[in-house]
């Protein structure tokens, strides 16, 4: 199973935000989510505002929210464990 640990670089030394236990000999991949620039962190791009009600009703004929809004809610979190 996966666990997604949010943490801090300075000096080269990652520091979880929260405390995190490991197992003896774990092996843990770092999966870095910001890229750098000659030494300097880029800056994300900016968002465009659009207007959200573009996305009403979109998914209103999707075959796969055609069951109860429940029924699906449950499915999908039960599908994680």
């Amino acid at each position: 199973m996966y666990q997604a640990i949010e943490a801090t670089s300075k000096s080269g030394v990652i520091r979880p935000l929260e405390p995190v236990s490991f197992v003896e000999d774990e092996r843990l991949i770092i999966l870095r989510l910001s890229k750098l620039t000659e030494g300097k962190q880029q800056s994300a791009p900016p968002i465009r505002a659009t207007d959200w009600r573009q996305w009403a009703g979109v998914l209103k004929d999707s075959p796969h929210l055609n069951d109860d809004p429940v029924s699906i809610q449950r499915t999908m979190r039960n599908q994680w464990g």
